[in-house]
């Protein structure tokens, strides 16, 4: 069987950065639907408009959202796969999974639909890990620390055969500073470790050459994590090993590629890493602390103490770079410099016709931020996820419409363990409307949320769980075909009651919606792009950037109240319950 192809596709003439509208196409084996199929090549194409989004699994589910769930929704087109929570078992479960598209079956994605994903470890933990070596890297699992070989991770990736796999990188999971020594190290490990994924094919693999020509004889879509941590110059030199000229051995082994970059279908950027967050062992998974938490990690720090006291801070703007001796001067290495000019001097040298992907994004303003000053192309929505578990209804739109422009500033959505929406029976977001809800009860200029919660759909026909119910039951049919019919929307106060009441169906409805809502604000992105004319597009892009920033808070403010409740209403339960509760209701009419 052949490996799936993932193409990327941008208009003639995008600059480096700067927003930027593409597509990405994944070509595989297979007869899909008549929407998927490509006529008389036996061959099937999944296509993804950028900007858009990547959602993460647990274990390859999706939080809190059954398989049905994950197949019905519109928002979920591409699926990440952490793999170290598989590393309990030896060898791991899904490597032993038969047939063709062994990660899909297992993990129940739709291969007609879904773009699956694999990486070793989640890029949103933060935890402290053991140091990598040379040849391994260590990864989580629920018995522990496991250390993953490179032909181990080789081997697994070739039986899971995903769509897209992310190669191996040594970014250090201990508290820093980090010696200059570790630095360099990561750097070269990492550039080892690429080209390991990327090496050719034995002729005894049994791999088939991939659908569309290729430099490479790797059949893989291989992403690779721009390493280089908070240093300029340590990113820029690792993209630099990425298009160097090979030579001698390193050559034949990727052989007949001229360089790692050529062999490479994109690129991925951690933000949890160069935010500077401090690993620790008491710190949970997928746990964010401010971006100034820490000051930037110094190289030279182990070795110089005595340059601390006198150490610039780090809101110095100076540029960090090279001197002219080519040597790191204290003062460049202080500086703390922003996520924009990290993921430049990552892309400065690389090309631009290659998909971008980041992780850890904190908030819609971000994600236009950086569609805007790099021109990311693929946003992971762990954000979104998150503010699901802590009972947050995400609500609001891209562009912002006239009529909410000039108004006070507005969250970005709901707090539905607030006591005050325990009698609102309306939709769950202002600004948008459900399927089911006609004009007259205000959906008029209000885009239609298709999620399960805003739009939930009655079963065109009785469920069969067995050949005696089909025979009892005759599926209604108009014209040869199902109809649709939809319900009123889930309200607010029913939500409200379903968190109070520890129901899990309240966490599955936000689930749904956030995905929705975060999955609308990028095809308004995308609208604004095709609707504009060229010379215009960045232009006003930019204006209504700063229109949803005036519009829209971006302080945590939502999700600190969210998650105290959450809190408050997760552990009261069981004895003394009800004394807890009146006691609170008490303090809450003395303030």
């Amino acid at each position: 069987m052949r490996h799936p192809s993932l193409t990327f596709t941008l208009p003639p003439g995008v600059p480096k950065f700067g927003p930027r509208v593409g597509r990405v196409t994944l070509t595989r084996d297979g007869a899909g639907d008549a929407s998927t199929s490509t006529a008389g090549t036996g061959r099937m194409l999944i296509t993804m408009d950028t900007p858009n989004i990547l959602v993460g699994t647990s274990r390859g589910v999706v939080p809190h959202l059954s398989r049905d769930h994950t197949h019905e929704s519109d928002a979920i087109q591409w699926l990440h796969v952490p793999f170290e929570s598989f590393l309990e078992q030896n060898p791991p479960i899904p490597t032993l999974q038969n047939g063709p598209h062994p990660l899909h079956r297992f993990l129940g994605f739709d291969k007609d639909r879904h773009i699956a994903s694999l990486s070793l470890r989640d890029p949103l933990d933060m935890r402290e890990m053991p140091p990598n070596g040379n040849t391994y890297v260590s990864a989580n699992c629920v018995r522990g620390v496991k250390k993953v070989t490179l032909s181990d991770w080789r081997r697994y990736v070739y039986d899971m055969q995903p769509d897209v796999v992310f190669a191996l990188t040594d970014t250090p999971f201990t508290p820093p500073p980090y010696s200059q020594k570790r630095v360099t190290k990561s750097i070269e490990r990492s550039t080892a470790w690429v080209a390991d994924i990327i090496r050719s094919i034995p002729s005894d693999a049994g791999a088939s050459e991939p659908h569309t020509p290729r430099l490479s004889r790797h059949p893989l879509n291989v992403l690779v994590h721009m390493a280089g941590g908070t240093s300029l110059p340590a990113r820029e030199a690792f993209a630099h090993g990425l298009r160097g000229r090979l030579h001698g051995p390193e050559a034949d082994a990727v052989k007949p590629l001229r360089c790692l970059d050529e062999g490479i279908t994109g690129y991925v950027f951690d933000l949890a890493v160069l935010r500077g967050i401090k690993p620790s062992s008491n710190t949970s998974q997928r746990q964010s602390m401010p971006d100034d938490f820490l000051r930037l990690e110094r190289p030279e720090m182990l070795e110089h103490p005595e340059s601390i006291a006198g150490a610039p801070t780090p809101r110095m703007t100076e540029e960090v770079g090279l001197t002219a001796s080519g040597v790191l001067s204290i003062s460049e290495l202080s500086v703390q410099p922003d996520i924009t000019s990290m993921l430049k001097a990552s892309l400065g040298g690389l090309s631009e016709q290659k998909p971008r992907l980041v992780t850890g994004i904190r908030s819609p303003h971000e994600i236009l931020r950086l569609i805007r000053d790099v021109g990311i192309d693929i946003f992971d929505v762990a954000w979104a996820m998150n503010a699901a578990n802590l009972g947050v209804a995400l609500d609001f739109v891209f562009p912002v419409p006239a009529s909410n422009a000039g108004d006070a500033r507005q969250s970005l959505g709901h707090n539905l363990y607030d006591p005050i929406y325990k009698h609102q029976f309306g939709c769950i977001a202002d600004m948008f409307v459900g399927a089911g809800e006609s004009a007259d009860e205000g959906a008029m200029g209000r885009q239609v949320c298709p999620c399960i919660a805003c739009s939930p759909r009655a079963p065109s026909s009785p469920i069969s769980h067995s050949t005696v119910d089909m025979q009892s039951h005759a599926t209604s049919m108009t014209g040869g075909e199902a109809i649709t019919r939809y319900e009123k929307p889930y309200s607010r106060a029913y939500i409200h009651h379903l968190l109070h009441t520890h129901e899990m169906s309240a966490h599955a409805l936000l689930m749904a919606h956030n995905l929705a809502v975060v999955s609308a604000f990028l095809a308004g992105v995308r609208r604004i792009w095709a609707e504009t004319e060229d010379e215009g597009r960045s232009a006003r892009f930019a204006v209504e950037v700063e229109r949803f920033s005036d519009t829209y808070e971006e302080s945590g403010g939502l999700f600190i109240a969210a998650k105290k409740d959450w809190e408050y209403v997760d552990k009261a339960r069981g004895k003394g319950r009800l004394a807890r509760e009146r006691e609170k209701q008490e303090d809450d009419k003395d303030e």
